[in-house]
């Protein structure tokens, strides 16, 4: 294990602690206001969530096997320090882990990407449920509903428009140009075809079971908030307000019934953490183990 991971392994311990110390008297409160038995099989679903996310990026490295519980681990371990960072900016951290796992860049972002479109339609198929079932839907998620088909759409069709283009462009660009702009340009294209074959890789035959997952885990997520509702007997709850506060930022912010919404998620992204933490460790042991033994 390099000095890097370790040093980030103890300030996620840290980070993990700190958040223990500062929030157990919301915990306690929280624990004495609900039934801990409700609160711990809300939040034992919503690591079930977790778990289909991290069958959906083994599913996506079939292809690479070797790299299947590194990418879980780094998904798991950049789960709860990426929840503090607002709209949705803990992915940035999300895929600097993933560019650690794979020796290519673009194998890494393939993965990423795919999660994310796979998220976007599941997300999309959801609100426009919401539309058929003549649910009352908040602006900011109408707003979401747009940016979503839009961005999804286009950067899928845009992706690979231009990919299919650069296959033109490099032949013409390998006969007939000799300037250090054609030759940029012809990296470029052939990084975008890297990246168009990494993406094809990871979904290949895999497509149904992909979007499957995805469902899945959305729905989970759903059903638990549900069921906290539920719980908490929160009168006349919208479901769509809180969903949109969850979909806005990694937690939903502090305050109310959102502020109690967003613990519950990080007291299972605290569990999720210290158990790979450990498991981590123990790997990392056991391979030490067997060097020296060799």
């Amino acid at each position: 294990m390099s000095k890097s991971l370790r040093l980030y392994y103890g300030l996620l311990l840290v980070v993990v602690i700190g958040w223990l110390w500062l929030r157990a008297p919301d915990i306690a409160s929280f624990g004495r206001e609900t039934q801990w038995a409700g609160l711990v099989g809300i939040t034992g679903l919503y690591l079930g969530s977790h778990v289909l996310r991290m069958l959906r990026l083994v599913l996506l490295t079939l292809d690479d096997r070797n790299k299947a519980f590194p990418l879980v681990a780094a998904h798991t371990l950049t789960a709860f320090p990426s929840s503090f960072l607002p709209f949705k900016l803990g992915e940035v951290l999300r895929l600097g882990a993933f560019f650690q796992v794979f020796e290519h860049r673009q194998k890494a972002l393939a993965v990423w990407l795919s999660e994310r479109f796979g998220d976007v339609v599941v997300i999309s198929m959801f609100i426009m449920g919401l539309y058929l079932f003549d649910v009352q839907v908040v602006p900011a998620m109408r707003t979401i509903f747009v940016l979503f088909v839009l961005a999804s759409g286009l950067s899928l069709l845009g992706f690979f428009a231009v990919a299919k283009i650069f296959v033109y462009l490099n032949r013409h660009l390998v006969l007939t140009s000799h300037t250090s702009r054609g030759l940029v340009i012809l990296r470029a294209s052939q990084i975008l075809r890297r990246l168009e074959i990494a993406i094809y890789k990871s979904i290949e035959g895999r497509i149904a079971g992909f979007l499957l997952l995805s469902v899945l885990i959305w729905s989970i997520e759903i059903l638990a908030l549900s069921l906290f509702i539920n719980q908490l007997e929160i009168g006349d709850p919208d479901l769509a307000a809180l969903f949109t506060s969850g979909l806005l930022a990694s937690l939903p912010g502090a305050g109310g019934e959102a502020n109690a919404f967003g613990l519950y998620q990080s007291l299972g992204l605290v569990v999720l953490t210290l158990v790979f933490l450990l498991v981590v460790s123990l790997s990392a042991r056991s391979k030490l183990l067997r060097t020296r033994d060799v």
